[in-house]
């Protein structure tokens, strides 16, 4: 984070008669939240890549060929919190719901095995070495850092929209340890942005300086890109300071057990 950003909102050219970025404590939080926030580059990716997984998993031969009917995001991938999980380099863990069509009394064992399977593939096969199976989901570890969880889940049409089965499945716990867990990511999120509406004033601000900065971040790039194409993220005052809690928190936390 070597990066020099200073610009102030009359030097991006807005205008306005309430500046919620008008103190320079606002503005160092916010310019915080922008460098440890995952870039537009690192989302544009991040979807792509589980895009990907789902014609990978659709594969002839896969375990879960035409069982798979939807990828969506949950936690901070679907809520615009997303931010950097380790203090030493820009890595990032992306979550991701896969949504099955089979039986909602499936043994978690079964079904958790079935996409780490799907996903790991054959041996010499592009996923084979960077996939591992985990007690609720399946993680796929790309070589600049980003991690992406599938986690497997059974729809439970008679609920609310997208509620369903998540499973628990640890090898070295009992069986009856096993856990089918009532679960509603998509609509947490609902509600979640729901009640942290974007202040106009604040989200233009902020998506501005988030743009800028990674202009910046691109150009110092030896292989230098450029900027992808994207929807304005209208992030609230809400988000933000989730990011910077969520900051604090791998800060406070780092170097214990």
């Amino acid at each position: 984070m070597t990066n020099t950003f200073t610009a102030s909102p009359h030097d991006l050219g807005i205008n306005t008669t309430r500046n919620p970025l008008a103190e320079p404590a606002d503005i160092l939080l916010a310019d915080t939240a922008i460098r440890i926030q995952l870039s537009y580059s690192n989302y544009r990716k991040a979807v792509q890549r589980y895009e990907t997984m789902l014609d990978w998993i659709e594969r002839e031969g896969s375990p879960l060929r035409d069982l798979v009917s939807l990828f969506y995001p949950q936690g901070s991938m679907a809520i615009g919190s997303t931010i950097a999980s380790t203090l030493e380099n820009d890595e990032f863990d992306v979550d991701v719901i896969v949504q099955i069509n089979c039986h909602r009394n499936v043994e978690p064992k079964e079904i958790l095995d079935a996409l780490y399977h799907s996903i790991r593939g054959e041996k010499g096969s592009r996923y084979y070495d960077c996939t591992e199976r985990n007690s609720r989901c399946v993680t796929v570890h790309y070589a600049d850092g980003m991690h992406i969880d599938f986690t497997p889940a059974v729809l439970l049409p008679e609920l609310i929209e997208r509620t369903s089965h998540i499973f628990h499945h640890k090898e070295e716990e009992p069986s009856y340890f096993q856990q089918r867990l009532v679960a509603n990511p998509y609509g947490f999120a609902e509600w979640f942005k729901e009640n942290t509406k974007a202040d106009a004033t604040f989200a233009q601000l902020y998506e501005t300086r988030s743009v800028e900065y990674e202009k910046l971040v691109l150009a110092e790039k030896a292989d230098s890109e450029s900027l992808p194409d994207h929807e304005p993220v209208m992030k609230s005052m809400g988000v933000v300071a989730l990011q910077l809690l969520k900051r604090w928190r791998n800060v406070q936390y780092d170097q214990r057990d």
